[in-house]
C-alpha cells in the first residue's frame, strides 16, 4: 500500500505502482481522506483519523495478516502512525522523505511555521500555477516536467483550505519520535541525496529510533517518487523479497 504525501494524491505513485506491479506486487494506492477523489467532510485532519482510515480499508481488503505500507513525506509521518496503531497488521514498514517531528530543529520550527502560515493564507488557492511551480522546483534535483507541474497544479488547487491546514498542522503538533523505539517491524528508511537538508536529518534520525531499520539514500530531490521511480523502487523491492 502506497500513500501520498501534503498536498499529494495516488497518481503521484502512478510509475512507482507499475514498477512495483511488474515485479508481481499487488499494489493499492489510496488517496487519503480529504485528497483526490476521497471524501473532503469538514473536521480535523490528523495522523490518528488517516491511521484509522487505513485501518478501515485493510480491513476490507482482507489484508489483516499482513501487507507492507510505504508511506511519502506526510504520508511517511502517517504511516508510522499507523504502524505504532497497528503493527499486528504490517510485514513491512517502508518510510521516505520523512520527519517524524517537525519542530525537531529552530530552523525546522521556522520553515514549516511559515509555510503553514502562507498556506492558511489562501496562498496556493489563489495562485496554484505559481505555488505548484515553486514546489516542483524546489522538490526536485532536476527540473521537473511541465506535464507534472500542471498536474501537481490540478490536484492540490482542488484540495479544500481546511484540509491541508487541518494535516499539515497535526504533522507540526505532533513529534511521533519517542515512540518510534516501539516499532518492531521490519523497517527501511528511505533518504534523498538532494532533499532539504533538515528532512535529511530527520530521515537518519527516524533510521536511529527504529530498531534494526535500514537506511538507503537515493540521488533525488523531495519528490522521489516522481524523480526517479526506478531508484525509490529498486530498494523497495529488495528489501521486501
Amino acid at each position: 500500500m502506497l500513500i501520498h504525501g501534503w498536498l499529494g494524491y495516488k497518481e503521484m505513485f502512478r510509475d512507482v505502482a507499475e514498477r512495483l506491479a511488474q515485479k508481481g506486487y499487488n499494489v493499492v494506492v489510496p488517496d487519503l481522506r480529504g485528497y483526490g477523489s476521497s471524501d473532503k467532510p469538514e473536521g480535523e485532519y490528523t495522523s490518528e483519523v488517516f491511521s484509522n482510515d487505513l485501518f478501515s480499508l485493510v480491513k476490507e481488503l482482507d489484508w489483516t495478516s499482513g501487507f507492507s505500507i510505504v508511506g511519502h513525506s506526510m504520508g511517511g509521518h502517517i504511516i508510522l502512525d499507523y504502524a505504532i496503531r497497528y503493527p499486528e497488521t504490517l510485514t513491512h514498514l517502508i518510510n521516505a522523505n520523512t520527519s517524524a517531528n517537525l519542530k525537531r530543529s529552530l530552523l525546522s520550527r521556522f520553515m514549516w511555521w511559515m509555510a503553514i502560515r502562507m498556506y492558511r493564507s489562501g496562498s496556493f488557492q489563489k495562485n496554484p500555477e505559481k505555488m505548484a511551480t515553486r514546489m516542483a522546483k524546489g522538490s526536485f534535483k532536476t527540473p521537473p516536467p511541465p506535464e507534472f507541474i500542471k498536474e501537481f497544479m490540478e490536484y492540490s488547487s482542488k484540495i479544500p483550505l481546511h484540509v491541508g491546514v487541518s494535516a499539515i498542522s497535526n504533522c507540526y503538533n505532533t513529534n511521533l519520535e519517542p515512540k518510534l523505539p516501539n516499532i518492531k517491524i521490519p523497517t527501511l528508511v528511505i533518504s534523498s541525496q538532494y532533499d532539504q537538508r533538515d528532512l535529511r536529518k530527520a530521515s537518519l534520525q527516524i533510521h536511529k529510533l527504529i530498531p534494526n531499520s535500514q537506511f538507503v539514500v537515493i540521488p533525488t530531490g523531495h519528490f522521489s517518487i516522481n524523480e526517479n521511480p526506478d531508484a525509490f523502487a529498486e530498494p523497495i523491492v529488495s528489501f521486501t523479497i
